[in-house]
């Protein structure tokens, strides 16, 4: 199992579509073809579960993908539309390092009573002390098990022996130290990793950037109207993932969340 595409794509799919459903705000109906381009009709379709665009502005003026192409396809009759997004996983690695530094900078402060540094300030202070050991990392990435090095990210981190005192001069958090030390490491595992070295912390073994895109399929019915199709894929590196147990409106909600 590639588990690095669903850690990925995960960021922006899990749980979109219902988010989108709560939050998307109700917009006329649009029906627009452009007479007989059914690649047209589809981009200017807006499916009734996704009122605010229509299905080619969601996609295209999504962040998500830095190359995007349309085809059309028959089988049996049946008109459909291929839409293949091709990832743009170096902003995906960027962002999933944010979100996880936040995430590490939270739990610190969960532990965290005192009064003299704020999650910034903490991490300020941990960068004076710390540093990501390369050696460690690639003695972890040797020996990662079911993907284990995301839950001990911060034992690739090396901090010198005045942290702790520096944390616990202006707190009286002693009783929680080791989980501010290890959530710590791990907010400097995130802050220090190249994109290279996350990517490869996802099983991706060979060189160059990993390739991952995102295959959607869209049904022309009678009438001009449109539909999604469940089928869609997940390819990494040419190669289809194949445990993926998404769906496909989920997977088209993502396109539809704006920051």
């Amino acid at each position: 199992k590639q588990r690095w595409v669903a850690l990925l794509v995960i960021t922006f799919l899990q749980g979109a579509s219902i988010k989108y459903a709560l939050g998307a705000a109700l917009a006329a109906f649009i029906f627009a073809g452009c007479g007989d381009d059914d690649v047209g009709l589809v981009k200017n379709y807006t499916l009734p579960d996704f009122k605010s665009m229509n299905i080619g502005t969601a996609i295209e003026g999504s962040k998500i993908c830095k190359n995007i192409t349309w085809s059309k396809e028959e089988n049996g009759g049946l008109k459909t539309i291929k839409m293949v997004c091709d990832v743009d996983v170096e902003h995906r690695l960027k962002s999933y390092k944010q979100e996880m530094l936040d995430s590490s900078l939270k739990r610190v402060m969960t532990f965290y009573e005192g009064k003299a540094y704020d999650a910034q300030g903490l991490l300020k202070l941990a960068k004076e002390h710390c540093k990501l050991n390369e050696a460690k990392f690639q003695e972890t990435l040797k020996n990662q098990r079911q993907n284990r090095i995301f839950e001990e990210e911060w034992k690739s981190v090396d901090c010198d022996d005045k942290l702790k005192g520096e944390i616990l001069k202006e707190s009286n958090t002693e009783i929680y130290i080791d989980s501010i030390m290890e959530r710590l490491k791990a907010a400097i595992y995130y802050s220090q990793i190249t994109a290279e070295q996350l990517d490869a912390s996802f099983g991706h073994k060979e060189g160059g950037s990993s390739k991952l895109a995102i295959e959607l399929n869209f049904i022309v019915n009678e009438g001009k109207s449109v539909s999604l199709s469940d089928k869609f894929k997940l390819i990494t590196n040419g190669k289809e993932d194949p445990v993926n147990k998404m769906k496909s409106k989920d997977v088209i909600a993502g396109f539809y969340e704006r920051q």
